[in-house]
């Protein structure tokens, strides 16, 4: 039947088939809809994942060379922002919320 059809009828039925590409939950990361976004986060988003096996931690001095300031930083992890391991001195970050929260202050800053 589909094959059968005339060209433009064949792009109008793809065209009426598409939807909109998934967008990430900004706390948890999970692709889903953008009409079903704000239900998700309200109902279902059980909050930021646990840093797997894999998970890359980096050190202060490493965070300072990606650009980061230090009032910024220490702001960051203080509200949860950035997650981190270990005492004042010896803190490791979690590279992922890091890397998350630059590029959040960059687009925000193009606008």
């Amino acid at each position: 039947m589909y094959r059968r059809l005339p060209i433009a009828e064949k792009r109008a039925h793809s065209l009426a088939r598409a939807r909109e590409p998934a967008v990430s939950c900004p706390s948890c990361d999970t692709q889903t809809t953008p009409s079903d976004l704000l239900t998700h986060m309200a109902e279902r988003c059980e909050g930021p994942r646990v840093p797997g096996p894999g998970a890359r931690w980096i050190s202060w001095s490493e965070s300072m060379a990606m650009g980061v300031p230090r009032q910024t930083l220490s702001f960051w992890a203080r509200t949860g922002k950035v997650r981190y391991l270990g005492e004042r001195q010896d803190r490791r970050y979690l590279m992922r919320d890091l890397a998350l929260k630059i590029a959040q202050r960059r687009g925000f800053r193009r606008r």
